[in-house]
């Protein structure tokens, strides 16, 4: 029997959280019943700001109150599978952050819970959530460039607002470049950020799934170091992935992915993350994460559609802005607002979700084909990444 109204619990108070509780928020039938986290003072205030009953700073607690019908997991990204694991047994619906593991072995552990114990899970891949790349899509499925078959990513500086979500985060984000918490080894950067590029490459690609990757390293050795947004840790990091290109299972789609920003030296005119995707007789052009500057005659556009014999079309998608960044595409909250409707509306009308654990393991193998390619200066096949494979092996924490 479906619940007519769900109640969450949110371990992990952290940026992404604050940008969860917004889904709650806003959904007629969910609530926030509760918080967890280890500081006992940041799930006070954060409870206080968002008028959430009940504290907890042990998880196991969180998972034992009856009242809690999903598990939002908002912590660091080594806690992620085992969390989703034990939120599973204790027959909690879930909705978790990427990257959803740090190994195949991790994640289906985790898959296989949800399963066995029949409960929801979403994997909180905003990527696949924008409205813009969800008018993208419906746009390529209705046939509108042909059939879809290269797919360009282009990934410039995301700038963060002066004010924003952002404020309040925990200072100490050091797990997001210690090489196994973060589950990147010396990769952490790309290994937190590429499952989003993969995952939106598939998306758009109308679920095609990637079958080899092959990265070109670089060395930032000779450059000065440079901070990331003032919530993350990252400076120009010694090594780095520039270039990433990858196959489809059908030999006849492609795709590329190019990082010219701040951190790793270069300078790009186009803001934030963005894709073209090239059909048999059209293109379209999409905005994502902090994306700006995709022009049209002069304007600011978030979705360009190009089709042989047709005249240019444009959209924008107004929802309030970016939270965090300077960026009308509003991925700080309303991506992760869409995101939390859709599990909550799963979970009512007891449908699959859109975006699983499988798709998160998926991404994940992905990823990790592309740090390995960079080591091993190959491509590599997705299939190669054995369920035991990380990037932090033999690396020093």
């Amino acid at each position: 029997m479906t619940p007519s109204k769900v109640t969450a619990g949110i371990v992990g108070l952290g940026l992404a959280a604050r940008a969860h509780v917004k889904g709650y928020e806003t959904h007629p039938q969910a609530e926030v019943g509760a918080v967890c986290d280890v500081d006992r003072a940041r799930a006070t205030q954060f409870a206080a700001e968002h008028g959430i009953p009940r504290i907890y700073t042990a998880y196991e607690e969180l998972l034992a109150d009856p009242d809690i019908n999903i598990i939002d997991i908002a912590t660091p990204t080594h806690l992620h599978a085992a969390m989703t694991r034990q939120a599973a047994l204790a027959g909690k619906h879930i909705h978790c952050e990427k990257p959803f593991c740090r190994s195949r072995r991790e994640g289906m552990e985790a898959v296989a819970a949800v399963r066995q114990q029949g409960v929801k899970l979403v994997v909180g891949e905003t990527y696949v959530f924008i409205s813009a790349h969800q008018k993208a899509r419906e746009l390529i499925a209705a046939g509108e460039i042909g059939r879809p078959l290269q797919v360009r990513q282009r990934h410039g500086a995301w700038l963060e607002r002066q004010r924003g979500l952002a404020e309040g985060v925990p200072v100490d984000r050091s797990w997001r470049v210690d090489p196994i918490k973060s589950g990147g080894g010396d990769y952490y950067w790309i290994f937190d950020h590429a499952v989003h590029f993969f995952a939106t490459a598939e998306y758009l690609m109308l679920d095609q799934p990637i079958a080899e990757v092959y990265a070109l390293s670089g060395s930032n050795r000779t450059l000065p170091a440079q901070s990331g947004a003032a919530h993350d840790p990252y400076t120009t990091a010694e090594v780095d992935i520039p270039i990433i290109t990858w196959k489809y299972a059908d030999p006849a789609c492609q795709g590329v992915w190019m990082r010219a920003e701040r951190l790793n030296g270069k300078y790009d005119f186009m803001r934030g993350f963005s894709t073209t995707v090239c059909g048999q007789t059209g293109m379209l052009e999409v905005l994502g994460e902090g994306g700006h500057n995709l022009l049209w005659e002069g304007q600011q556009q978030h979705l360009i559609l190009h089709r042989e014999g047709h005249e240019t079309q444009c959209w924008r998608f107004d929802e309030g802005g970016d939270d965090v960044w300077e960026s009308d595409i509003a991925y700080y909250s309303q991506g992760h607002i869409h995101q939390v409707h859709h599990l909550i509306d799963c979970i009512l009308n007891d449908q699959e979700p859109r975006y699983t654990g499988q798709d998160g393991v998926h991404t994940v193998q992905c990823t990790l084909a592309a740090i390995r390619s960079a080591r091993e200066g190959r491509p590599v096949r997705v299939e190669e990444i054995d369920p035991e494979y990380t990037a932090y092996e033999g690396t020093a924490s």
